[in-house]
């Protein structure tokens, strides 16, 4: 890897034999690097690959007069998603992370509070990433002596959620929250149901909407060569069929895209577990 541009004493930008760009870190490495260096993998600690529209001219003067502190922070943020998370983070979270994280930083100290709009939202449907986040939130408040507001976890699993599908962006990730938060709100209302959000099955469910409606966004639908269970639970659970047909089109209405049978099944399946009928066996 060649040396493009140092940003400071422990970040260069570089560029690979196939001119793909990528920020380095590493301990010193900026200080004895010259611009058409080749750097010696031995001293890479960490590798973040550039998206072709990050960074520009501007955003790399701004990254070059960020304290290293701030690229530490990022990188500590993102090993600790690697062990909480289920979902790897992909690597071009670096740069927005590392800018919303000095943006915070400097918000603080210039006294400018940002009230989370989605705060609720993320919290409910995003717990692990909001859970991560409030550990973020306590230590940019140590170690920069911040007083960085609960909210500021919201926006910083935002910035997880966001970082964890190759072909996610913010107005995706919006429209996610929306329909997850619309979904359950059908849920009680057909299904005459209050579903327990400290439950097991609840947490389960979660999980089944959020890669349901990724999948739907990706146009991945399941399939199978014609589903002979569904009948049988149709016939068994009539209240919860119909619940799964308002949702279908209540997706239908917002992707132009309705469920599979497969996904009917499933989510009929998962409805059963969260009104707590346990006549339905596990997946």
């Amino acid at each position: 890897m060649k040396v493009i541009k140092v940003l400071n004493n422990s970040l260069v930008l570089t560029e690979d034999n196939d001119g793909k760009e990528a920020i380095v870190m590493g301990k010193g490495i900026g200080f004895s690097s010259r611009v058409g260096d080749m750097i010696p993998r031995e001293k890479v600690e960490k590798l973040f690959m550039v998206q072709e529209n990050l960074p520009g001219a501007e955003y790399l003067n701004a990254f070059a007069a960020m304290p290293e502190e701030v690229f530490q922070m990022t990188a500590l943020v993102m090993q600790m998603a690697q062990q909480g998370l289920s979902n790897p983070l992909r690597p071009q979270i670096f740069f927005t992370l590392t800018d919303h994280l000095m943006f915070a930083v400097e918000r603080s100290r210039k006294g400018i509070m940002l009230q989370n709009r989605v705060l609720f939202e993320v919290q409910r449907f995003w717990p692990a990433e909001f859970t991560l986040a409030q550990q973020v939130v306590t230590r940019l408040n140590s170690q920069f002596r911040l007083e960085l507001p609960p909210e500021e976890a919201g926006n910083i699993a935002f910035h997880l959620v966001n970082g964890q599908s190759e072909h996610s962006d913010t107005s995706q990730t919006l429209l996610a929250m929306r329909m997850l938060k619309d979904i359950f709100n059908i849920i009680q209302y057909h299904a005459y149901i209050t579903i327990d959000t400290g439950s097991l099955n609840y947490s389960r469910f979660l999980i089944h909407m959020q890669f349901f409606i990724q999948r739907m966004f990706a146009g991945q639908l399941n399939h199978s060569q014609g589903n002979t269970l569904l009948p049988q639970i149709i016939q068994q659970h009539p209240r919860m069929h119909r619940c799964a047909l308002a949702i279908n089109d209540y997706v239908k209405k917002m992707l132009e895209v309705g469920m599979t049978d497969d996904e009917l099944l499933w989510l009929i399946v998962h409805l059963v577990r969260i009104a707590e009928q346990p006549d339905v066996s596990s997946s």
